[in-house]
């Protein structure tokens, strides 16, 4: 992990979770997306994601035990999202985190636009790619990174390497298909499991 500290005015046009929906919604009748790539493509998956996101808002339960850890935490956290509208993983995955923030009495969520956070998103690659959405925790006092987590729960990133062994010529639309079936029958579940891990591990919590 990099070890690099965040200092908040790096940190370019700063969002709630709520201002990014009202964002894609805005973006969604202007018949746009974010980032300079206004394709087809893009456009479409972020009318999709529009509609994501109001199922998982409204499917998501809380562990209790990720609750328990977070309730136990006592350091104040930020958790930084990097996302664009049109990602398929982030409108599966951001309305959760969005909602473990908002039970978190310790942490505050900034979502931000990974294309024009090129800077700190380079500083959390994926096996040397962009890939979103990524989850950056870190210390709101000091600005200490303490885990970063993304693109995808362990769990389904298995499973896509599986089928990529299983089918090297699989094509694109068919696995983003397949991963959002995968999405849809775990109901966050391998997200939370993953964060579980990860408190277990943070300094903070260490006893």
């Amino acid at each position: 992990m990099n070890t690099s500290i965040i200092t908040k005015q790096e940190l370019v046009n700063p969002m709630t979770y709520q201002e990014f929906k009202a964002l894609t919604d805005e973006l969604v009748v202007q018949n746009k997306t974010t980032g300079e790539e206004q394709s087809e493509q893009r456009i479409n998956f972020t009318k999709l994601n529009q509609q994501r996101m109001k199922r998982v808002e409204k499917q998501f339960v809380l562990q209790p035990e990720l609750k328990a850890l977070l309730e136990e935490n006592q350091q104040p956290w930020e958790w930084l999202v990097l996302v664009e509208a049109w990602c398929g993983d982030g409108a599966q995955l951001l309305p959760a985190i969005a909602a473990i923030a908002e039970e978190a009495p310790n942490v505050t969520l900034t979502v931000l636009l990974r294309d024009e956070n090129p800077a700190l998103m380079d500083t959390c690659l994926t096996n040397g790619s962009r890939a979103i959405p990524k989850l950056i925790c870190m210390d709101a006092t000091t600005g200490e990174r303490v885990f970063t987590w993304g693109p995808r729960p362990a769990a389904i990133q298995e499973q896509v390497r599986q089928l990529k062994a299983a089918k090297p010529d699989v094509r694109h639309d068919e696995l983003v298909q397949q991963v959002q079936l995968w999405y849809a029958k775990d109901r966050s579940q391998s997200l939370q499991q993953d964060l579980v891990q990860l408190l277990q591990e943070a300094p903070a919590l260490e006893v």
